[in-house]
């Protein structure tokens, strides 16, 4: 996958943020996608598939699990992001 305006934002934005997490488990979540394997429209979604455990290991595993996810999901919209708020 070359790497997008998304991409782009995760590393940068992750790059400083990595530091404030001790454990380096990053909780990682997408916003608006019709999401397997129900196909259901999810505003809110672990990326790595796990609502239970959304944790990945660091920077690289959120990096990992939007790529991987991006090929599963089928971007919906518009995100309602007010409950999550």
């Amino acid at each position: 996958m070359s790497r997008n305006e998304y991409l782009s934002a995760i590393g940068s934005v992750g790059s400083i943020l990595q530091y404030y997490d001790s454990d380096k488990k990053i909780p990682t979540f997408g916003f608006g996608a019709i999401v397997p394997p129900n196909q259901n429209a999810s505003h809110c979604f672990a990326l790595n598939g796990d609502i239970f455990s959304p944790e990945v290991d660091g920077l690289d595993g959120v990096i990992e699990a939007y790529k991987n996810a991006i090929k599963k999901v089928k971007l919906y919209g518009p995100t309602n992001f007010a409950p999550i708020i």
